[in-house]
């Protein structure tokens, strides 16, 4: 039975609980509705030249940009990251995402024509490639990144001629809804851009209501439902499903630095980033001493409400997320884990979880399978004998959507990395490559598959058509009656060609 009446969605600040705004929600009809819509709306827009399309976003990238501080604003009070954070790792790179698009998409959405080559002694004709539009694209967000895992995407969509009827978390529902503002101030065709809200009953309607392709970021359960509907319905998707990332450090990385970075990328979000570290793997080095200077590192953290400047970590996203990272961390105790930093939450009101370094036995994998897709800030580390051992620990995860190398050797680091099996893989870098505006970012086993970004994004957006055409007079490779002259051709074409 469809539901009649939406249900407000609540959105609160998870550093204290308060309610910071009542957003009025969706029903699933309403879906069905905004999708018929935004499928009107662009049949009309996929008409529009490229140059209309890039002002449009050009229009949309200014109002995001004028009211940048707004967004970060709201991603602090309903996500908890601090100001600083929300700007750098959200705002900055959606904007810069926009920018590319404006400038790039033009390009690599353009056709291109292919050479027959050594085929044209087959009378083959140059074929003619076309990016084509697909029709309305859905979106579902994740609340982690509530402005950059949407925007880039929406933009993309639409820099390919789709409609896009998109649903935020709804524990971002008030972000979701700026963003959402910044796009109607850009004055797009009506219906085109349409944000639905509400919980998993709205994303199960957008997922059945016949878009033509799904974007879709979140948990490998939700996941794998949104799949199955997607296979029962014959309808391609692009899935993110966060990964366990791991981080190789060789023996000659440079303690100081290599730490630095790490613990930036183990805790940035209060660990709640989709390519956060959450394994460490020393290679021939005692992991004790080095686990407890990062565990000490990790204690002079500033956890606390991110609207302070002084604060490095604000509070998981609900006090049910606190719970479930807690319980990991407990079972990881439980299968041989020992901690030397954080270990549990914050006492008080919020859903502070103190930065927790756990240290596993050397070739005792049994932690890190209680720990497998933790999302929160927790990192476990554990020593390894070697290059080979160290590939097959970080390769032993189901999960593969990033992954590190740390060294002065960047010969050996790059060997090392090549044999993971992670769709992303930085070499002394980790986590910042999701805002290269450029380069396309995605995971394999089961992080998911399909890209976001750069130019492989933007190609998931349309169909390719392929286009050959030859004069009506022009010689041509069919060759009814068959006759002995065709088998002689081949043989000859066969001997010079793939001698």
């Amino acid at each position: 039975m469809t539901t009649c009446f939406a249900t407000d969605l609540i959105a609160r600040n998870p550093s204290n609980g308060t309610e910071l705004a009542r957003i009025p929600g969706t029903t699933p009809d309403q879906v069905c509705q905004s999708v018929s819509r935004a499928a009107a709306a662009q049949r009309s827009w996929a008409d529009r030249s490229w140059p209309e399309r890039r002002e449009a976003l050009r229009r949309w990238h200014r109002e995001l940009a004028r009211r940048a501080d707004e967004l970060a604003e709201a991603v602090c009070a309903e996500i908890g990251k601090p100001i600083g954070e929300a700007m750098a790792a959200e705002v900055i790179p959606s904007l810069d995402a926009l920018r590319w698009t404006i400038r790039t998409a033009g390009r690599v959405l353009a056709p291109r024509t292919e050479s027959p080559r050594w085929q044209r002694w087959l009378l083959m004709p140059p074929a003619r490639i076309e990016r084509r539009t697909m029709g309305v694209i859905g979106v579902i967000g994740a609340w982690n990144y509530p402005i950059l895992l949407n925007a880039p995407v929406i933009a993309h969509a639409i820099a390919a001629g789709n409609a896009v009827v998109w649903k935020p978390s709804e524990l971002s529902s008030l972000c979701g809804t700026l963003l959402q503002e910044t796009i109607d101030a850009a004055k797009l065709p009506e219906g085109l851009v349409t944000i639905v809200q509400g919980g998993p009953e709205i994303g199960s309607a957008l997922v059945n209501a016949n878009v033509a392709k799904l974007i879709f970021t979140g948990g490998l359960q939700n996941g794998r439902r949104v799949l199955e509907a997607l296979g029962s319905n014959g309808i391609p998707g692009v899935v993110e499903l966060s990964g366990f990332d791991a981080a190789v450090v060789l023996p000659d990385a440079p303690e100081g630095r290599t730490m630095a970075a790490l613990r930036w990328s183990s805790f940035l979000g209060a660990g709640q980033a989709c390519m956060s570290v959450k394994r460490v793997f020393l290679v021939d080095r005692p992991a004790e001493a080095w686990a407890e200077t990062f565990a000490g590192l990790a204690d002079a953290l500033r956890i606390g409400d991110p609207k302070q400047p002084d604060v490095d970590l604000g509070p998981l996203i609900s006090d049910r997320a606190r719970d479930a990272v807690h319980d990991q961390v407990r079972a990881a105790l439980a299968a041989g884990a020992r901690v030397l930093a954080g270990g549990g939450p914050v006492e008080g009101p919020g859903s502070f979880y103190r930065p927790t370094v756990l240290l596993a036995h050397r070739g005792d994998e049994a932690p890190e399978r209680a720990l497998e897709g933790i999302f929160g800030p927790v990192v476990i580390v554990r020593e390894v004998a070697n290059d080979r051992e160290a590939i097959e620990a970080v390769n032993a995860s189901r999960f593969g959507l990033s992954a590190s190398v740390w060294g002065r050797n960047r010969r050996r680091a790059r060997t090392l990395a090549d044999q993971l099996d992670v769709g992303v893989v930085g070499i002394n870098e980790a986590t910042t490559f999701f805002a290269h505006a450029s380069a396309p970012a995605g995971g394999v086993k089961a992080s998911g598959f399909g890209r976001v970004h750069g130019a492989e994004g933007l190609i998931e957006m349309t169909s390719p058509r392929t286009v050959v055409a030859r004069s009506i007079n022009a010689p041509r490779p069919q060759v009814f009656p068959y006759s002995n002259r065709l088998e002689r051709v081949l043989r000859l074409y066969r001997r010079i060609v793939h001698r």
